[in-house]
């Protein structure tokens, strides 16, 4: 049974016929519109995302209880679990976005800068940012998840990235509250403004982390950030960035963006291609 159709018999079994589905994505996760409803349902389907889905579905669901400005879970509809096949689906409002708009980063820092103070006031736990960092390298350590990847630069990435985690140990870290993965495919311009969506990867850690997902000018909406820290972290995302779009490099936007990150890493180990 395919994970569109866990998603379609989920929202049927709550009375919301779907004759027009769409799907949205398939890389992380499933991602279905469930049309003609503005209902959005995401499928857990590789390993742990149960536990990131239904982790996700309560940090929306506090975020939105304290006004925070992200995506709305589908209100009274908790995560379900398809007996058949054991997937978890979470149902989410979707919203009419802006795919082509540009918001101001002085908009995204300030949005961002909202999340995180609700977060401050989150009573769900989260786990610290480098369980994400550590998950990622222990996919790198499996040669068979990475095949399109030449062994060459499997042994570079695997040395950069432990290079890195060692660097990181240096610092003092201020931890709390964060997104996780803010990038500009995780927010929604809408009629009412940014809309912050993908939780999964919302953990606590240094505001750098965060940080290193957003353009200049959004980071300059937030104070006290340390360019050295920040400028590790940048590089340590794009390994982890690299890993898990090797790991999906069947995609051509993911091999594109393995690629991508693969070189942002070289480049800043001082090994130019």
């Amino acid at each position: 049974m395919t994970p569109s159709v866990v998603a379609i018999e989920a929202a049927e079994r709550l009375g919301l016929a779907v004759t027009d589905p769409v799907l949205v994505q398939e890389t992380n996760n499933t991602v279905l519109w469930l049309a003609p409803h503005p209902v959005i349902a995401k499928v857990g389907t590789h390993a742990g995302s149960a536990e990131l889905l239904v982790r996700e579905h309560d940090v929306a669901s506090a975020l939105v209880a304290l006004g925070a400005p992200v995506g709305r879970p589908l209100a009274s509809v908790g995560p379900i679990r398809h007996a058949a096949t054991g997937f978890v689906v979470t149902l989410w409002d979707r919203v009419d976005h802006d795919a082509d708009g540009e918001p101001p980063g002085l908009i995204v820092g300030a949005s961002l800068r909202s999340v995180h103070e609700a977060l401050a006031l989150c009573d769900v736990s989260l786990p610290s940012f480098r369980v994400g960092l550590q998950r990622a390298r222990s996919a790198l350590a499996d040669d068979a998840r990475t095949p399109a990847l030449a062994a060459f630069d499997r042994a570079f990435l695997r040395d950069a990235f432990d290079d890195l985690l060692g660097e990181l140990d240096s610092y003092s870290l201020i931890d709390q509250g964060l997104h996780g993965e803010p990038h500009d495919g995780n927010r929604l311009l809408t009629r009412a403004g940014l809309r912050w969506i993908d939780f999964e990867a919302a953990c606590v850690g240094p505001v750098e982390w965060d940080l290193a997902f957003l353009a200049q000018d959004a980071r300059a909406q937030f104070r006290d950030v340390d360019p050295e820290l920040l400028r590790l972290l940048e590089t340590l995302n794009s390994a982890r960035t690299s890993t898990w779009c090797w790991i999906q490099a069947r995609f051509p936007e993911m091999r594109w963006h393995a690629e991508h990150h693969l070189a942002v890493v070289r480049a800043r180990s001082g090994h130019q291609t």
